[in-house]
């Protein structure tokens, strides 16, 4: 309101100057901002009045001088007419609600009115047309909607304001402006805005014209005028109700004038007294009942001459209004005006000049207002109206079957003759006119026909003779007298209504009655007609006289008395008991006569008459307060004969001719509402109930049996034998049987089944129990059926529930039979439909149930003698009649704990978020105060499976390490059950007056404080500032969930905000809070469900367009080799971290994905393109738990047939994408993860197996629906494709979790048909293609079959740029050597996906001939990858300059150069060292030359602090390294002389800070141990080793599960989150040495690690660094706290385990296991690296232990050659034994290790192919690569391949060549004493050897 204040926009009254009446622009949104104000004002406060009511007055007085804008926004009225309409109401109800403002109010609306009449005569035809007539148009709404209590001196101004409009001069001019506005000369716009502005009005039925300005006036008098006679409530102020929200008040149009009107008609008018009254206020009136009866005669002239009436002459709406101004007038005046009522007589006649019903309905209301304040004329004006009624004219002609109720007039000139008679004392008025009436209903039949009734109603001494039948239907046609006797039924039945006079009523029935058979057809018609009217209200007694007297042929009368029958119930049970009567006696005659005839058959007219009686009965049964229990005996006993004559006529079969759809529907609801046939107290039921049953016609039974027991035969083909011994009577019970079990069930209600078998005769007769038996098999079979076709259709019926409950009472029955069969249905009907036990009722009748008998077999030993049979569940409103055997009770009770056992694990599985919310709502209920020793049944099943774990959340460990326990979620339900409690309690607010009733919700502050704390709360966490823990989120969600819960109304901020926080803060906890604050919503306010998933949908969307969670790309795989690739040891830390930010990012969409397909398998029964998403192996659950729901959904939800193919085409889509790229294992060591997703991948297989096409329809507007055999074909190919895909993946996920085929870890899935031939491979590929080209890239990877090899290089050669984004694809496209007819195609290749950078390295060779486009693409891409990357491959940029024809790789390392200065001090050493190809740098290598040169022009082009770092660095490191060639003079002289030469030297070495070793390019020296150095045994070199203090950086990896806040990218960290630390270095300086074999082994050895760690294993290598710095050159780090096996053997350890107990402890130490563990990882890891590279010389010196029992191998020079890896025997006795777990992790451990690099083994092998021009010694050309290429088994499928790895590990223990070359090295020597730092000795005296 503050806001439109600001906004309204009036004149300035400084400039306006009202002698020139300025006229003032004012926009479109100023008048809108205005008329906005106007409808808001009449809410403003108190407080607020004055100040409105001064700004309303100021708006309307502007309205005469505002220039509104020809605008044509509005729909209905212009801007004036809304803006006075607003304006004027407003002041007009706040002037009655505040009384101290009303002259205000009244003065501002008389001065508006004079200026708008004045302007009326001076202003042009367009203003008039567009702004003064509608502005007064509104006024006349204002004061026709606005109750407002008028006073005499204020409607005496009113009047003489207003009527000026009723001068002639003031009509002709608004009459000529049409005329007016078209001579004039307009532009075209203004013209087509005035246009329309006069035919929107003249559509709404306003035409703007004199006349309407007349009817206006009119009404606005009378209005006033009525509300001084009859006051208004007056107008309450403002109220503001605790919430802080008023009330808000509308005005509704014409509710002033209908409200006083009404008030008239009803009641006799508050009359003033003449004595008050002013002989001013006197004179008006009389003016205006002159004006107004001279209006009315000048008008019915003007039509009577001129015939024809216009629209916009608008005379019945005047003519009208001026009786109502005259009537209104005359009752002021206290005068009755005789010329008004002559006008009204004239009117209500034969010779009416104007017969129109608006015109009659204001003459006849204008009556009763007259005969209620002048009763003196009531008699003359009933005979009047008597006379008019029965009078034929065309008004009131109509036509029962097309209408259901008489004319308006007719009915307003009977209520007014009504009210005439009823203003006559005493009833002898109204019984003269009931006998006068009636001789106008003609009769067909003379009333001297013997054939009617002597007591035929005629004479009365109330019968005049002027007017008898003779004399009153006299000269009529007979059209007119049959419309006389139409028309004076319904006067009569109106009038003994409207009379409410017993006598009157009677005798209305008895005339009526009395003409029903004699009357001519129509006429007989509307009798029956309006009996039922008199009937509804009738007595008992009467009521019976008219239902009885209705035959079948009356059918339309007795179908809408039972429609309209709403009471009382005796009427109900009489008329419903008539009803089966008639059907059941027609039923009987229809077979006697049957009988009788020579074919024996019934004709089809009476059997159509039959069906015919259905449709009352149903509609009679519609009403909800029948219901089919404790019905009388009688009525069971109707209701039985009923169903009988159905079954004899066969009325239920479908292509019965006298069964339509709606007889068909109508007689299943029959079926619903039909009670128990079989009384279990029925005396002798076979021969009273059945054999002898009236219904059944003994001879035509007999006669039709054959044909019974051919139709029973056919139904129940296994009984056909017990047929024939049924008989007749029993055959038609059966088909009746089936008859009404088939419609009930089909409806979805089958709970009366069991009540057939309640009956000890039945039971007794085994033939016609069987038949029943099999019956209800059949009925059964048909409702599971029907069941899941509506299922589908979300179109199950309330009813269900009830129906269960009705059958889960019946299982405990007292009869055996009945109980067995109600058990053994009810358990087929919910394991069927497990979801069934989503349903609260259900679950909470199964436990009450299970405890109630409980109770009952407790009473056996609480009170032994004294059984109680009848219990009772307050709580689920059931009550259990059981048996006094307590024996049979523990039976019942045991089959219903069992099966409940049963129901709730299905249910569960389906849906446990539901179901368990169900049980923790029971659980919770505290209405009922449990004893202290009190034990319930029920509770303690709900307990227990509360606690169970579903299916959906089957992440526990499964094996549980005690066998009588299992893994439960007790925790977690006593939790959320606290919480319900305790926020339950804190919505609630609960007074410490524990005798006060609680408040129904929170005070509105709360709420709104409550908000704003979500709001905030919501902000923060978008804008990652938020401190709140889960703990705190989860109070506050939970809090805002019990606000919800206990409100009246839904608020839509809050149930948003419930949503919209935890999604935006997308962390497991925040979503785990958020789904139990969601379902526990939706338990206990299932109305809010719609409201919250539609917020959940919107939410989850806001997920995608953010990318977040599992639609994140961050986690996206790819290649590891696109990550830097560093020398460090395997760290289990950045694994885990890895692995639980994966989980972070994944799991929440997961758990929201459960929590769908929970409520979906909820609310299945009762009632957004995808894209790619993440493909991390982690999202592999979440991706396939949304594909697997997606699938039920489309599974279980009928859609029409668009729907459907485009939802299944989206599911396909997201499940090949997970395809599109390379094949992933799953991540970590989870076993229970790993398990997950193969059981999701099973069902999503057998989901892919169970989708068919349903498209059963179709909403299309085409002509004919779209053909879908190809799309099915289509449909077929995918999932064909999709079947084999998953299988693969589900084959290797199994090798996986079993890679070594242990028995007790499961067996293998077969992948595929090994029968699909090389065509169908062929077809999958192309499919694939078809679907998503890099499907089938990936393809050939996965399946190694030639066939698909083959074609998906085919396809990539013909259509290259489809897989422009897939790098794997490019391999195919080039191969291993360029095809000269493909240079012509490589043209995408520049636009490529990037390749890892030793793949495009590869590109360089002259292999691929120097292609342009492949060289510019590779430089790209070397390019486009980071520094850090690239840096790692130095060596295969170096040797890829040997073939750099084009200068590509030159440029490219002297771009990087510039680009980081490390990297080029890299290349600049590894440029030296292979400068020559020998140690001593005397075979210079080809390249050396271009080498030279390089360096040169590379330090030459440094400048600044790019050089000064160069020269520092270098200057640094020549320092260092000179100290080797100052020792060379000392090589023959002692160990300390050494030693001492090399402190001399090293304390003249000054450290540069920011200076690095060039093994340690992470990190700076800061210092140098300058007593460290230490000289290493050389024959004719002087290696020496030193120590330095360096500063790295490490990153901090922080977990805090307790924050809310999602990270950004949860995996890579960030970079805020590192710290410095400064470690101790040793390295090793190496003269004459050629370190570039063990460059290229340790490289290989740290992308090995690069695998296992993107893999999630933890595998751990110690890739140390070693760099070639020039010939024979180079620096090595020594490995720290380690221990040589050989160094173990000089301390006197035999073993490794005696080592490692000696170091470690006891073996059942965990320190000891802990490096037992260490050791077997890391054992792992170095066998597959020994095993693919082939190390060399694996003696016990260069095997190493570290500090955590780590093996680490050193010296790792490669030789390639065959062989296998070193595992003796005490390496397998320290693992624990060949037959350990410890033994088993080893072997499991190295074929995982195997089976993760061979994805990567091309990679490997071109890092290795690369370096073969190096001349080192290992390599013996391609050769070598082919015997690399074959250790990775690449041909073998994956479980092929775990066996040859472990085949490689079987033949590797010991091995004789490695015990051998063991004693060998010990025999020469090399088994020596070790220092601490055994690397450097191992070193040393390894040089040492190989010089001698």
């Amino acid at each position: 309101m503050d806001l439109l204040t600001s906004r309204v926009k009036t004149r300035d009254p400084i400039i306006v100057n009202e002698s020139t009446q300025e006229r003032v622009f004012m926009s479109t949104s100023s008048v809108e901002c205005n008329i906005a104000f106007g409808q808001l004002a009449v809410n403003v406060p108190p407080s607020r009045v004055e100040e409105t009511v001064h700004v309303l007055v100021d708006i309307l007085g502007d309205v005469p001088y505002i220039s509104f804008p020809s605008n044509l926004t509005w729909n209905e009225w212009a801007l004036p007419d809304q803006l006075v309409y607003t304006t004027a109401s407003s002041l007009l109800w706040l002037g009655s609600a505040y009384p101290a403002f009303r002259e205000t109010a009244i003065n501002s609306l008389g001065n508006f009115a004079k200026l708008a009449v004045l302007h009326l005569k001076s202003e042009s035809a367009e203003r008039l047309i567009t702004e003064i007539t509608p502005s007064l148009h509104g006024l006349y709404r204002a004061i026709t909607s606005t109750p407002f209590h008028w006073s005499p001196i204020e409607w005496q101004d009113l009047a003489t304001i207003t009527g000026e409009l009723f001068s002639a001069n003031v009509v002709d001019r608004l009459n000529s402006l049409l005329p007016d506005f078209l001579n004039g000369e307009i532009d075209y716009q203004q013209r087509l805005y005035i246009q329309t502005t006069l035919s929107r009005y003249l559509s709404s039925g306003r035409p703007l014209s004199g006349y309407l300005g007349v009817c206006s006036v009119m009404e606005c008098q009378w209005t006033a005028l009525a509300q001084i006679l009859c006051p208004p409530l007056p107008q309450p102020p403002l109220a503001t109700t605790s919430l802080g929200h008023g009330h808000l008040h509308q005005i509704v149009a014409a509710q002033a004038s209908n409200t006083a009107w009404a008030s008239l008609t009803t009641k006799s008018a508050q009359k003033p007294s003449p004595s008050t009254l002013a002989a001013e206020f006197v004179s008006t009136l009389r003016l205006s009942l002159k004006a107004a009866t001279q209006c009315f005669s000048d008008l019915l002239h003007q039509v009577h001459e001129f015939g024809q009436i216009k629209p916009e002459i608008y005379a019945y709406e005047t003519l009208s209004e001026s009786l109502k101004l005259a009537t209104v007038c005359s009752i002021a005046l206290d005068e009755l005006d005789l010329s008004l009522l002559d006008r009204l007589k004239l009117l209500l006649s034969s010779q009416s000049p104007m017969l129109e019903s608006r015109l009659l309905d204001a003459a006849l209301k204008s009556v009763n207002v007259l005969v209620r304040n002048f009763p003196s004329i009531a008699p003359t004006m009933a005979s009047h109206l008597r006379r008019f009624v029965t009078t034929p004219m065309s008004i009131f002609e109509f036509e029962f079957t097309s209408e259901n109720r008489a004319p308006s007039p007719l009915l307003a000139a009977t209520k007014s003759l009504a009210l005439c008679i009823r203003l006559v004392p005493g009833n002898e008025l109204g019984m003269s006119y009931m006998y006068s009436l009636f001789n106008f209903v003609p009769s067909t039949v003379s009333d001297t026909d013997p054939t009617v009734q002597s007591d035929e109603v005629g004479q009365s001494p109330y019968i005049h003779d002027h007017d008898g039948a003779e004399s009153g239907l006299q000269g009529y046609t007979d059209g007119e007298r049959r419309l006389v006797g139409i028309n004076t039924v319904c006067v009569i039945t109106c009038l003994a209504l409207e009379l409410q006079d017993e006598d009157i009523t009677q005798l209305a029935v008895s005339m009526l009655l009395q003409r029903l058979r004699t009357s001519e057809t129509s006429v007989e018609a509307c009798i029956a007609y309006n009996l039922v009217d008199l009937a509804l209200p009738a007595a008992l007694d009467v009521f019976l006289d008219i239902t009885k007297a209705f035959s079948i042929s009356i059918l339309a009368a007795q179908t809408r008395l039972a429609q309209d029958l709403k009471g009382p119930a005796d009427n109900q049970k009489a008329y419903l008991m008539e009803l089966l009567s008639l059907f059941n006696d027609l039923g009987t005659a229809i077979q006697t006569k049957a009988s009788s005839s020579h074919l024996h058959l019934p004709q089809p007219e009476h059997i159509e008459q039959l069906s015919a009686l259905v449709l009352p009965i149903d509609s009679l049964l519609s009403h909800p307060q029948f219901t089919p229990d404790n019905q009388s005996p009688e009525i069971v006993t109707l209701f039985r004969s009923f169903w009988l004559i159905v079954a004899i006529f066969r009325l239920c079969d479908g292509q019965h001719a006298n069964m339509n759809v709606w007889k068909s529907a109508a007689l299943a609801r029959v079926a619903a509402k039909t009670p128990r046939l079989v009384l279990e107290d029925s005396d002798d039921f076979l021969n009273s109930d059945l054999e002898y049953n009236r219904a059944i016609r003994k001879d035509y039974s007999e006669r039709i049996a054959a044909n019974h027991r051919s139709l029973l035969a056919k139904q129940i083909t296994s009984r056909a034998g017990e047929v024939r011994h049924v008989s007749p009577a029993q055959v038609v019970f059966l088909l009746a049987m089936l008859d009404i079990e088939t419609l009930r069930t089909s409806m979805g209600l089958p709970s009366a089944l069991p009540s057939y078998f309640v009956h000890s005769g039945i039971n007794a007769d085994t033939h016609l129990v069987s038949c029943m038996e099999s019956i209800a098999e059949n009925v059964m079979r048909g409702c599971i059926a029907s069941l899941g076709s509506r299922i589908v259709d979300h179109s199950l019926g309330s009813d269900l529930t009830s129906e269960l409950q009705g059958l889960l009472v019946w299982s405990s029955h007292r009869i055996e039979k009945a109980r067995n069969m109600a058990s053994k249905y009810l358990d087929r009907l919910i394991t069927s439909f497990p979801s069934l036990m989503c349903d609260s009722n259900l679950v909470f009748a199964i436990l009450d149930i299970l405890t109630l008998l409980q109770n009952s077999c407790d009473g056996e030993h609480l009170d032994e003698y004294n059984p109680q049979h009848v219990f009772h569940s307050e709580r689920s409103h059931l009550t259990l009649t059981l048996t006094d055997s307590y024996s049979t009770r523990r039976d019942i009770l045991g089959q219903l704990y069992k099966n409940a056992k049963q129901w709730f694990s299905m249910s569960i599985a389906r849906a446990p978020l539901e179901v368990q919310a169900i049980l923790q709502k029971y659980l919770s209920d505290h209405r009922r105060i449990p004893q202290p020793y009190a034990t319930e049944l029920g509770a303690s099943l709900a307990l227990q499976c509360a606690t169970e774990f579903g299916t959906l959340q089957n992440r526990h460990v499964p094996d549980s390490p005690l066998a009588s326990w299992k893994p439960d979620r007790a925790k977690l339900v006593a939790s959320q059950i606290s919480s319900h409690a305790h926020f339950t309690g804190r919505s609630c607010r609960c007074p410490s007056d524990v005798q006060k009733v609680p408040p129904v919700h929170a005070p509105g502050y709360e709420i709104e404080a409550l908000k704003q704390k979500m709001k905030s709360t919501f902000e923060e966490i978008q804008n990652k500032t938020s401190a709140l823990t889960a703990q705190d989120l989860r109070r506050l969600l939970f809090r805002c969930a019990s606000v919800l819960i206990s409100m009246p109304e839904c608020d839509r901020d809050l149930l948003h905000l419930l949503v919209a926080v935890p999604f935006e803060s997308l962390t497991p906890a925040s979503v785990s809070t958020g789904t139990e604050a969601w379902t526990w919503l939706v338990r206990e306010r299932p109305d809010l469900e719609i409201g919250l998933m539609f917020e959940f949908n919107a939410a989850w969307l806001t997920t995608i367009e953010l990318k977040k969670g599992m639609f994140s790309s961050a986690l996206n795989t790819d290649d590891p080799f696109c990550h830097p690739v560093e020398y460090t040891p395997t760290d289990k830390d950045l694994i885990d971290h890895s692995f639980q930010a994966a989980r972070r990012l994944l799991m929440p969409h997961t758990m929201l994905l459960h929590t769908l397909a929970s409520r979906f398998q909820a609310v299945r029964y009762q009632r957004a393109p995808l894209m790619r998403l993440i493909t991390h192996p982690l999202a592999r659950e979440a991706r396939f738990t949304l594909l697997l729901f997606g699938f039920q959904v489309l599974r279980n939800s009928r859609m029409d047939t668009t729907s459907e193919c485009c939802l299944r085409t989206a599911l396909y889509v997201a499940a090949f994408s997970w395809f599109s790229v390379r094949p992933r294992w799953t991540f970590g060591a989870n076993r229970v993860q790993l398990d997950v997703d193969i059981k999701l991948l099973n069902e999503f297989l057998e989901a892919l197996h169970a989708d068919t096409l349903r498209a059963d329809h179709d909403v299309t507007s085409l002509d004919a629906p779209r053909p879908l055999g190809a799309y099915d074909i289509h449909r077929q190919q995918q999932g064909q494709l999709l079947r084999v895909l998953v299988e693969n993946e589900i084959s290797r996920l199994l090798v996986w979790a079993n890679p070594s085929n242990e028995p007790l870890r499961g067996s293998d899935h077969h992948a595929w048909d090994p029968l699909i031939t090389a065509d169908s491979w062929i077809r999958l590929v192309q499919t694939a293609w078809k679907v998503e080209p890099t499907v089938a890239v990936h393809m050939a990877e996965r399946f190694k079959i030639p066939a698909v090899v083959n074609e998906v290089t085919r396809l990539i050669k013909a259509h290259s740029s489809a897989v422009l984004d897939s790098p794997e694809a490019l391999k195919y496209l080039l191969g291993d050597k360029l095809d000269r007819s493909l240079q012509g195609k490589l043209k995408h290749v520049l636009l490529w996906a990037p390749v890892p950078p030793v793949l495009a390295i590869t590109y360089f060779q002259p292999n691929y001939n120097n292609d342009p486009s492949l060289l510019q693409y590779a430089h790209r891409v070397l390019e486009d990858h980071p520094v850090d990357v690239t840096f790692f491959f130095v060596p295969q940029v170096v040797q890829a300059l040997r073939s750099d024809a084009l200068g590509y790789i030159e440029r490219f390392i002297f771009e990087t150069a510039k680009i980081s200065q490390r990297f080029c001090h890299q290349i600049i050493w590894n440029m030296k060292a292979n400068t020559y190809k020998d140690d001593a740098a005397e075979v210079p290598d080809p390249m050396k030359p271009m080498l030279d040169r390089m360096t040169d022009m590379m330090v030459a082009s440094l400048s600044g602090p790019a050089r000064e770092f160069y020269d520092r660095e270098f200057a640094f490191f020549e320092e260092v390294t000179s100290i080797s060639g100052k020792l060379k003079p000392y090589i023959k002289k002692t160990k300390a002389e050494k030693k001492a030469k090399i402190d001399e030297e090293m304390a003249k070495i000054k450290v540069d800070i920011g200076v690095y070793l060039p093994s340690n390019p992470d990190g700076i020296v800061v210092d140098i141990d300058k007593r460290s150095g230490r000289p290493l045994q050389s024959h004719a070199k002087a290696p020496f080793m030193a120590t330095f203090k360096v500063r790295k950086e490490k990153v901090i990896m922080t977990d805090n599960p307790e924050s809310i806040l999602e990270e950004d990218d949860n995996v890579v960290p960030k970079e805020d989150t590192t710290s410095d630390y400064e470690i101790w270095q040793q390295a090793i300086f190496k003269v004459g040495d050629d370190c570039r074999q063990d460059v290229l082994a340790l490289q290989l050895i740290a992308m090995f690690k690069n695998i296992f760690t993107r893999a999630g294993l933890t595998l751990y290598l110690y890739p140390y660094r070693v760099i070639a710095t020039a010939p024979g050159c180079g620096v090595i780090d020594v490995v720290p706290n380690a221990t040589s096996r050989d160094e173990m053997g000089r301390a006197k350890v035999n073993d490794l385990i005696g080592f490692f107990e000696a170091k470690y402890g006891h073996p059942e130490s965990v320190t000891f296991q802990q490096a037992r563990l260490n050791f077997i990882q890391s054992m792992a890891a170095y066998s597959v690296v020994c095993y693919i590279l082939q190390i060399k010389d694996r003696h016990n010196g260069n095997i190493m232990i570290d500090g955590d029992g780590h093996i680490i191998h050193i010296e790792a020079g490669v030789k390639f050659e065959p062989s296998s890896f070193k595992l003796n025997h005490e390496m397998v006795v320290l693992m624990g034994g060949r037959h350990s777990e410890g033994y088993s992790l080893f072997v499991r451990l190295t074929v995982k290790a195997f089976l993760a690099i061979r994805p990567h083994a091309e990679q490997l092998i071109d890092t290795v192919r690369l370096m073969l021009g190096s001349g080192l010694p290992s390599f013996k050309g391609e050769a070598t690569i082919q015997r690399l290429r074959d250790r990775f088994a690449l041909g073998l499928g994956e479980r092929q391949a775990a066996e040859w790895m472990m085949s490689v590990v079987k033949n590797a223990h010991e091995n004789v060549r490695s015990t051998v070359y063991d004693e060998f090295q010990r025999d020469i020597g090399i088994l020596y004493a070790m220092p601490t730092t055994a690397w450097t000795t191992i070193c040393l005296q390894f040089q040492q050897d190989r010089g001698n």
